[in-house]
């Protein structure tokens, strides 16, 4: 099983001009919150408020965003040390939790649990509007015209991209098995089809002798980055190669029931994807946008 490179995948050197207050690198806000001891003072303490209850009990899966996977790019927020999500660790090319700011090296392995494809309609990235709507089909599209590099464009002069997106559990994370959302767009969105064609090109046979196409979650597989280019930029793109069966994984049977548990969730819309924290991405896809279709 593919493990995450955590720092050995980042050069040791640190932003000297990195100032008091700045965000804590992203591994360690990330997974220093694992596996950590109470102390046994507030363990008593916490003990005795124990009849008060925790405080979350009305927290449920809908009050919750699943993080968003991404590869950092030249321009994204995480490296710019003006914005709010400047991680100083952080490298161009890393794939990175946004959600929980966690850097997960150069690949991480994935079980693809659902996939949609939605139509994400942004304004210019100058108006500093952001995400306007979610379109679930393509019909917004009979509404656009093409501009000068052929992207989709509405009457209020908003970009429409076209988002491949896939729901996974991460096992590359700490702890692993952690929910999250690969979206997919723009140069990228080949890479989507790429990993469709591989799930759907299986072919497994049951008990009977009857040949079958095997779940989308059937498998692993093996996301790690690669550089890119076109005429427009550069950027760092993803790699998608096939990894074992789930039922080659240590306890596989704990591994098939949160997959359950995430479809159904999935499928009553009982948890949504952090669709928008994508609005301050930027040179995520190469040619000369972002992976939001944004200029």
């Amino acid at each position: 099983m593919a493990k995450s490179d955590n720092k050995n995948a980042r050069p040791a050197d640190t932003n000297a001009n990195n100032e008091e207050g700045k965000n804590l690198p992203a591994t360690a806000k990330a997974n220093e919150l694992v596996g950590q001891t109470m102390s046994s003072e507030m363990e008593s303490a916490f003990g005795d408020m124990a009849d008060l209850g925790s405080g979350l009990e009305n927290v449920t899966s809908k009050d919750i965003l699943i993080p968003r996977l991404t590869i950092l790019q030249a321009l994204s927020p995480q490296l710019d040390p003006n914005a709010p999500e400047y991680d100083e660790d952080a490298r161009a090319g890393n794939i990175y939790d946004v959600g929980l700011q966690e850097i997960l090296g150069n690949s991480v392995e994935i079980i693809p649990v659902h996939y949609v494809k939605q139509w994400l309609e942004w304004a210019p990235r100058a108006s500093g509007k952001g995400l306007i709507r979610i379109h679930d089909t393509d019909d917004i599209l009979a509404e656009t015209t093409p501009d000068e590099r052929k992207r989709p464009v509405t009457k209020d002069g908003n970009y429409i991209a076209e988002t491949a997106q896939f729901f996974v559990l991460n096992l590359s994370s700490n702890p692993k098995l952690r929910k999250s959302f690969i979206p997919m767009a723009s140069t990228q969105l080949k890479k989507a089809k790429r990993l469709l064609t591989l799930a759907t090109g299986e072919r497994l046979v049951n008990r009977l002798g009857v040949e079958y196409v095997p779940p989308l979650f059937y498998r692993t597989y093996t996301l790690g980055t690669v550089p890119e280019s076109n005429a427009e930029g550069r950027w760092v793109g993803w790699t998608i190669e096939r990894g074992p069966a789930i039922d080659q994984l240590p306890n596989w049977e704990k591994i098939v029931m949160e997959i359950r548990n995430f479809r159904e969730a999935l499928t009553k819309g009982d948890i949504k994807a952090d669709i928008a924290s994508m609005q301050n991405e930027a040179g995520t896809s190469g040619g000369g946008h972002d992976e939001n279709g944004r200029m």
